[in-house]
């Protein structure tokens, strides 16, 4: 006998709607209506949405490095303790957060792209760390060291890092001036667009710079999702072998008492948490950018709440938290956090001490964290290691360079491209060689991190040769520690490491069809010129 436990029914996504401006943003619009003009205004509205996409590009990284410090397999299914659930439940907000810059990125990118301006990514992470992001107030909300400088270092999760997390997704306050220099939050940042926007000065006609062949090339609103494998977490014990509701429970396991795998997945990000018809949208129209910008605002910060600030979550639906509620929540996980909270604003007040549902107990990191180093760089690590450190970022910036292309490839072809570009990198060659990698001791009981460096890989045209040459050079050093100690503890590894490289530069399908990264040269033969 089967029992049939009926499945939850999926809520309705309704767009959050485009919040209006706080008197503060009301008063500048007013002053640009009346100090500025038409060229001034759209002088700055190009040049701050191509400084906000290098804002993302900066947090990106720093996300990723933290992320990638998690062990999140060590258990599963109904052996997973407490601290394992705690790994997986930091690791999936920490990716929800990245994916959603990625967006950001994204979306500030699509419309630079409306304007007529091609958005600017290669090169563009930071030239090391820790690092101010561009154009922030050096000084701002108070750190773990105690000091009000805003510097991020690349640095393994911990609740040190979730403090710089803090730092960065610090809450917009009700009613502030907008900045687009020397801002305090990155919301005060996008304050300043979204009033440049409102201004006498735009048309919908200055989102239509690109003919119609060429508005079909910006990056669509299919390519993305709000969540994947990554940002999933498990809720609790669950049975990895018990099948989703609405399939029949079989009799073997009707008498186990633990959730499903489906029943126990919990997903930080929400499909309403935005303005307009999707996540991600393509410009053509004022009200496009208007909801665009809308949405990084919500999504980082928070929705304004009059003589408070933002409030906890950022969609009508209440079920996903900002990006500060989400590393403040994680941090109050931790047992210093009672005693320690400099960093956080008088209001909203932050949520008290949490205590695990399985019981209280001191997290263990030392299980569930990777021993990263603090700031890497390829040149700082050993001699013989430098070279497979350095085809990370090469891959790094390969991935921008590949979103740099999306927009010269034709429309019928962008789905395709973008299956096989951005995503193969990011999942099947970026993830699998981080993990790879962070099995590689460097000495001084740190293991490898990815050092997200601006590795030059000469033009976009001839980047994947680039790209290629260094990955035979990190190829041939793998070589040389395997070829040097045969039977040592490396050897599976280093085989990881030409593995991985073979699936980004020359692994081919049965059929002899390509099944590596897109070569972008035959889409920049017009920048050779």
């Amino acid at each position: 006998m089967s029992t049939l436990v009926p499945a939850a029914p999926a809520p309705v996504a309704q767009p959050d709607p485009i919040t209006p401006l706080t008197p503060a943003e009301a008063r500048f619009v007013d002053w640009l209506d009346s100090h500025s003009n038409r060229d001034e205004v759209l002088a700055q509205l190009k040049a701050n949405l191509q400084t906000a996409i290098e804002i993302e590009i900066a947090t990106i990284p720093i996300y990723l490095y933290a992320y990638y410090s998690l062990n999140r397999n060590a258990e599963s299914g109904e052996n997973i303790g407490p601290e394992q659930l705690f790994a997986n439940k930091a690791g999936g907000t920490v990716m929800s957060v990245a994916i959603e810059e990625m967006l950001h990125m994204s979306l500030a990118s699509n419309v630079l792209y409306a304007l007529g301006v091609a958005p600017l990514l290669y090169g563009k992470a930071p030239d090391q760390y820790p690092t101010g992001l561009p154009y922030h107030n050096p000084q701002g909300p108070r750190g773990p060291d105690g000091q009000t400088a805003v510097l991020i270092p690349l640095s393994r999760f911990s609740f040190e890092q979730l403090w710089h997390f803090l730092q960065i997704e610090y809450p917009e306050r009700w009613d502030i001036t907008p900045e687009d220099r020397n801002w305090q939050t990155i919301g005060q940042f996008y304050s300043y667009i979204r009033c440049l926007l409102r201004t006498k000065f735009l048309t919908d006609a200055d989102f239509q710079q690109r003919p119609p062949q060429e508005q079909a090339q910006a990056i669509q609103p299919y390519n993305y999702s709000p969540n994947n494998t990554d940002t999933v977490y498990p809720a609790g014990k669950f049975d990895p072998w018990k099948p989703a509701p609405p399939v029949p429970i079989p009799a073997w396991a009707q008498a186990d008492s633990y959730a499903s795998g489906a029943q126990a997945a919990v997903y930080p990000d929400h499909a309403d948490s935005h303005a307009g018809l999707s996540e991600l949208l393509t410009i053509q129209t004022l009200q496009d950018a208007a909801e665009a910008i809308d949405t990084i605002c919500d999504q980082g910060e928070g929705c304004p709440v009059p003589d408070v600030g933002p409030g906890s979550d950022d969609d009508p639906t209440k079920d996903e938290q900002s990006h500060y509620v989400k590393f403040l929540r994680l941090q109050a996980q931790f047992a210093e956090y009672a005693t320690t909270t400099e960093s956080l604003p008088a209001d909203p007040p932050p949520p008290k001490p949490i205590v695990p549902a399985v019981s209280q107990f001191e997290l263990e990191l030392a299980e569930v964290v990777i021993a990263f180093p603090d700031n890497p760089t390829s040149s700082g690590y050993p001699a013989e290691l430098q070279l497979i450190s350095a085809f990370c970022s090469g891959c790094f910036q390969y991935m921008l360079i590949m979103t740099e292309t999306v927009y010269r490839v034709p429309a019928a072809s962008q789905k395709l491209f973008f299956n096989e570009g951005m995503h193969r990198s990011m999942i099947w060659v970026l993830d699998k060689y981080i993990k790879t990698i962070r099995n590689i001791p460097v000495g001084g009981g740190k293991f490898m991190g990815p050092t997200f460096e601006n590795i030059d890989l000469g033009p976009q045209a001839s980047s994947f040769v680039a790209l290629t040459e260094l990955g035979n050079q990190a190829i041939a050093a793998a070589q040389n520690i395997i070829n040097d100690d045969p039977s040592g503890p490396m050897v599976s590894v280093m085989g990881d490491v030409i593995y991985y490289i073979g699936v980004a530069l020359t692994a081919t399908g049965t059929g002899g069809q390509p099944m590596h990264l897109p070569d972008v040269s035959q889409y920049w033969r017009d920048a050779e010129a």
